[in-house]
């Protein structure tokens, strides 16, 4: 018997094309995936605007992972039982696990970083049109992409050795860099592997799953950045999305990890189907085109 499934999944570079955003070629795979019961949940550095507009075309009922696990969002509609400590906002339960965006510019005032503040350029203090450049966004789009709440992206421009020093700083203040495809991002100590791990410990979930135990469920994280690497290495498999013109990710787990050879989004879709459970949750009788 094919164990629950769930696809935590990263959005830009490994769902959606990294220069087009481009997903609907594989509509009819993702489409076969929702009615074989396989969670498809996003875990991605966007805000909650643009990951609930994607979900919503895309036609989603799950939870998504917001700015790098900096929160979880579960709609109500798909839940029986609050979340433990769950928030109430509007139509979802949220689990906060990071650090508020007004916290976060609040450290950086108070602490002694001007050494390291010279070779950073905030998305917010960009132009329209150099944020368009570095998003790859537009219009409403790119509106979207700016209401954030838990975190800070930013364009490094200085070496690795000052980017090494200035994270060890952060760290102590009870903050930290992720590395996503396009941006860098200033967050709290919080991961997209620690809100997977958060997602899975919740009773009301797993209820939701018809099952008692994390156990009972086989978890397969896609990503293509430095700021996956945390679900990538804690999944029962791990798919790696290739990125054009970049060296591919490199884990520390041994077994059970697939590097695509196409880019999104065809690499997700033909990585997944090297994985006999997705053949045998999907059936060979199905039209996977």
């Amino acid at each position: 018997m094919v164990k629950n499934v769930i696809i935590f999944t990263d959005l830009d570079g490994t769902l959606l094309n990294f220069k087009t955003f481009e997903y609907k070629i594989i509509m009819p795979f993702i489409e076969n995936l929702n009615k074989k019961g396989v969670r498809i949940i996003p875990s991605s550095s966007k805000c909650f605007l643009e990951i609930e507009h994607i979900v919503k075309e895309i036609g989603l009922k799950t939870p998504f992972i917001v700015e790098n696990g900096s929160a979880i969002y579960i709609p109500k509609e798909t839940i029986s039982q609050i979340p433990t400590n769950a928030i109430d906002e509007n139509k979802y339960w949220v689990l906060e696990l990071g650090t508020e965006r007004e916290t976060i510019n609040k450290k950086i005032r108070q602490n002694d970083f001007k050494d390291y503040m010279r070779f950073i350029l905030f998305l917010k203090n960009m132009t329209k049109l150099q944020q368009s450049y570095y998003t790859g966004l537009k219009s409403d789009a790119l509106s979207r992409s700016l209401d954030r709440r838990y975190s800070e992206p930013f364009i490094w421009m200085g070496n690795n050795e000052h980017l090494s020093e200035f994270k060890k700083s952060l760290n102590e203040e009870g903050l930290s860099i992720f590395s996503g495809a396009r941006l860098k991002h200033l967050t709290g100590l919080n991961s997209k592997g620690d809100a997977m791990r958060e997602l899975l410990a919740q009773p009301s979930f797993l209820q939701t799953m018809s099952v008692d135990s994390s156990e009972d469920i086989t978890t397969i994280a896609c990503g293509d950045s430095e700021n996956d690497l945390s679900m990538l290495e804690i999944a029962d498999y791990a798919i790696v999305l290739r990125l054009p013109g970049r060296n591919p990710l490199k884990l520390k787990r041994k077994s059970n990890f697939f590097n695509s050879i196409k880019v999104a989004p065809d690499g997700w879709k033909e990585t997944l189907l090297e994985l006999d459970l997705i053949k045998k949750k999907l059936f060979r009788s199905i039209n996977i085109s």
